[in-house]
């Protein structure tokens, strides 16, 4: 669950994004961004790290992004520094991620399986879980070699598990409960 402090952020970016209509642009560019942080965890140390002043930590964030964000954002990015809160970055991400996403009816699900899942295979578990939320689905597929077969999907706090090995380890537990 995401803490207040992500919440507060994230919402005062989302809002900002909107009432500005460049909500796609703002994502695009927080999406460079958190890239950077993921992709080169020293240089999130050192935006983290209590050990470099904040003016420098402003500095070398304007230095690398200057020709790749709006000046909106890196204002943004600079207001969650002044905050102390730059160990919050990606959560803040996140947590705006979320919000564009509800913001476009978009709903992220993973599908797990033991074999790859042909195009044809998404596209119509697509429409279905489609039609069961109303939301527009986009799946992440990956693969499980402990399912035995079926698939696992993952929707939110929603876990729809149709695999072989979910099926038979309720068969296991309903014959131990015959048994004792």
């Amino acid at each position: 669950m995401a803490k207040l402090v992500d919440i507060t952020y994230s919402q005062a970016i989302f809002e900002f994004a909107l009432e500005s209509d460049r909500l796609d642009q703002i994502q695009k560019e927080f999406d460079l961004f958190a890239q950077a942080l993921e992709d080169n965890p020293e240089y999130f140390e050192i935006i983290k790290t209590p050990v470099i002043n904040l003016e420098e930590k402003k500095a070398i964030i304007t230095e690398t992004f200057k020709d790749s964000i709006s000046e909106d954002l890196l204002s943004f990015l600079k207001i969650v520094l002044d905050k102390n809160r730059g160990s919050e970055f990606l959560n803040i991400k996140h947590d705006f991620d979320r919000r564009v996403d509800e913001h476009n009816n978009i709903l992220k699900a993973s599908v797990e399986s033991v074999i790859p899942l042909t195009d044809e295979q998404l596209g119509a578990l697509s429409q279905n879980l489609e039609k069961i939320t109303g939301k527009h689905i986009v799946l992440i597929s990956s693969l499980n070699p402990t399912l035995v077969g079926g698939l696992v999907v993952k929707m939110g706090d929603q876990i729809i598990d149709g695999s072989v090995k979910f099926k038979l380890e309720g068969m296991l537990e309903g014959l131990t409960q015959i048994i004792i």
